[in-house]
């Protein structure tokens, strides 16, 4: 609902909430469309590109300062450009052509990855092009929601939405659980010069992937119809979206995630050796469970969540995944903890699979660049949640951590359950 000053209206519930019935036979048909089969492999190869390098770079972090401190540093400086340009390549792509915008990011990374595999081979790379690197790939994923998955939408179509968004979900979590291994793996073999060409690769065959798409001008356009917005109008972010309750709770959801939900994963390595005492080997597989499950959970809301309201599915992954935190803490043990990982990866698939969807339908087509380019900044707020995760586990036990971070979550998430609740009534 917006404030009754405000002449804009967003569309009716029953639109931004919910998209038409879909069996899993029409969902299989989504990969016999050309442009939706090439933008779900783009996705997994960029999937398969961030994993590596995290890792990767986090290894050569680590052996060039052997500052933990600074390897933390290079995660939040990925995340800086979700803060600082995200809103910005939103409203370029309100603007300008999609399809012409990604193929340039993908040309530009692979060549940003080729000449730090030329400086890591001629042994002049060290901490400062590790950072160039996380920039580089931070600048990169901020095009996905606003560029990538807006295509993918276009080229599903509306009523093949949640299916769509779910099985490019699966890819997601599928490279997040292989990642970790993958990325040892290939660091061990190639070293880190290798790491920066093999990126540099998977992005040149993405830039490939996009030249081919054949997306409708007008999907490309963004305007379906509609005056395309001034230059100017860029300028300003979108005030009549940002007055609409409904889609102040999405950046709300959003901030939870990203600040008590998300940042959890990157503590698994510690309760693996301080609480269950693994090896390096069990703790990667202990980490992979997550992606595991969020492989399932996108999967299974690919193949039949598609009539089921996209708030629901957005909330209740962020509720699931705050009481598995709390359920995790009052029985910390590898067995739970396996348990937990698993449905804590199928609840953030609720979520992630729902988060562009909602945007998509609460936005105008004008302004649907300017929205997903707003909610990253929100997105960007995971730096002060992986600070803020830190923290608690330097000062608390694990168990106390955890109860703290799932009972701040859940208590934010229940006070904007009920402001959803007041503002469709």
């Amino acid at each position: 609902m917006l404030n009754s000053a405000s002449s804009y209206s967003p569309a009716p519930p029953s639109h931004s909430t919910r998209i038409v019935a879909q069996s899993s036979s029409r969902a299989r048909e989504l990969f016999t469309l050309p442009d939706y089969l090439r933008l779900w492999l783009i996705g997994a190869g960029v999937g398969i590109g961030r994993w590596l390098e995290f890792l990767a770079l986090g290894i050569f972090a680590y052996q060039v300062t052997g500052s933990p401190s600074l390897v933390a540093a290079v995660a939040i400086v990925r995340m800086l450009p979700y803060v600082f340009c995200g809103f910005i390549v939103g409203a370029l792509a309100d603007y300008l052509d999609k399809k012409r915008m990604l193929a340039l990011t993908f040309l530009g990374g692979s060549a940003a990855f080729a000449v730090m595999a030329g400086l890591a081979a001629a042994d002049m790379a060290g901490y400062g092009t590790v950072l160039v690197a996380a920039i580089v790939a931070g600048l990169m994923w901020t095009t996905d929601m606003p560029l990538r998955r807006r295509l993918l939408v276009d080229a599903a179509g509306i009523e093949r939405m949640t299916a769509a968004l779910g099985f490019d979900n699966s890819t997601h979590y599928a490279t997040r659980a292989i990642g970790p291994i993958a990325g040892g793996a290939a660091y061990q073999l190639f070293g880190i010069d290798g790491i920066f060409l093999l990126s540099a690769g998977i992005y040149a065959a993405c830039f490939y992937l996009t030249t081919r798409l054949n997306v409708r001008e007008a999907a490309v356009s963004g305007t379906e119809g509609e005056t395309r917005p001034s230059l100017l109008e860029l300028l300003l972010p979108p005030k009549e979206l940002l007055r609409s309750r409904r889609f102040q709770v999405v950046l709300g959801v959003t901030i939870v995630y990203n600040i008590w939900c998300f940042p959890i994963i990157s503590m698994v390595p510690v309760l693996g050796e301080e609480q269950f005492r693994l090896s390096p080997a069990l703790i990667g597989a202990l980490s992979a469970t997550e992606g595991i499950g969020g492989t399932i959970g996108a999967i299974l809301i690919g193949l039949w969540a598609g009539n089921t309201p996209l708030f629901r599915l957005y909330y209740f992954g962020i509720f699931a995944f705050s009481i598995l935190l709390l359920t995790l803490s009052a029985w910390l043990t590898l067995g739970m903890a396996v348990v937990c990982l698993l449905l804590i990866g199928a609840s953030a698939a609720c979520f992630s699979a729902t988060q562009y969807a909602l945007i998509y339908t609460m936005a105008p087509p004008k302004m649907r660049g300017r929205a997903a380019g707003f909610l990253s900044i929100f997105i960007g707020t995971s730096t002060i949640g992986f600070y803020n995760t830190g923290l608690l586990f330097s000062w608390f036990d694990a168990a106390d951590a955890l109860m703290l971070m799932g009972g701040q979550g859940l208590i934010v998430t229940v006070i904007l359950g009920m402001f959803w609740v007041r503002a469709k009534s």
